[in-house]
């Protein structure tokens, strides 16, 4: 199997509050509940699927002759486990797309989540939905 890109993120006790992906770049990172500034999970989990799905929603419109504006909106929501002291994450995905019918807009946003990469990781969790809203 070939492999088309690939990418390390690193995090390291070493060097606490910070995670890198080898040899570019690196971002402070933090905990909110801790009081803690920088980024973290969370955050990253929306911009991995949000940007994911709305470039598989603008390959999908390309393929169909399409040149519509398109937004992913992710909320990333942190709740407690309730029988168990771990946490989960809840992911909804807001699918708009610019001058396109609210049916057309709910098809492709179905289409794109059965496609992209990181829907594809995450769908098993019973706490992620897709919706569409207006542009």
């Amino acid at each position: 199997m070939s492999v088309l890109y690939k990418t390390v993120a690193v995090n390291e006790t070493k060097t606490p509050n910070e995670t890198r992906i080898e040899n570019e770049w690196k971002i402070k990172v933090g905990s909110p509940s801790k009081g803690e500034e920088g980024a973290n999970p969370e955050q990253f989990m929306g911009m991995a699927w949000a940007t994911c799905l709305n470039l598989t929603i603008q390959a999908l419109m390309k393929a169909r002759g399409w040149e519509n504006q398109s937004r992913v909106r992710v909320e990333v929501e942190l709740h407690p486990e309730t029988e168990t002291k771990g946490l989960y994450f809840a992911l909804t995905a807001f699918v708009a797309v610019e001058g396109l019918e609210d049916e057309k807009v709910t098809q492709l946003a179905e289409q794109a989540h059965k496609r992209c990469p990181v829907s594809k990781l995450i769908s098993a969790n019973e706490y992620i939905d897709v919706q569409t809203e207006a542009y």
